[in-house]
């Protein structure tokens, strides 16, 4: 019974570094200011379960800005194939993302001399 209070006691504790640690995280992020507003958007959507947290999430996080991406034709391809499927969920889902992203080159491997 001690320990269960000494642990419960340290988790509560911990509670501002863990903030803290979320905001050190989004300064250090490609986008910061979408890393904040999915944070903010977590926080806000958190009581909410199924498909009512997934609706809260996609009308509060805003979407990805691809010129930032590490591959911006990839990056804009797929918000476009989730703007087709928006809607669908579970296996509906993922067949529409796969029909509607374009097919990925793959690289032959260089030939052994």
């Amino acid at each position: 019974m001690k320990g269960l209070l000494i642990l419960a006691a340290g988790a509560l504790l911990a509670l501002p570094a863990l903030a803290q640690s979320a905001a050190d995280y989004c300064a250090k992020a490609r986008d910061p200011s979408r890393c904040e507003a999915r944070q903010a958007a977590l926080k806000n959507c958190g009581e909410k379960r199924g498909v009512a947290r997934r609706v809260c999430l996609e009308a509060s996080i805003p979407p990805v800005d691809c010129s930032k991406a590490q591959n911006p034709q990839q990056c804009e391809a797929a918000q476009k194939a989730k703007e087709v499927c928006q809607g669908r969920t579970g296996k509906e889902l993922k067949k529409c993302l796969r029909e509607e992203q374009p097919k990925k080159k793959h690289r032959k491997p260089a030939a052994k001399t």
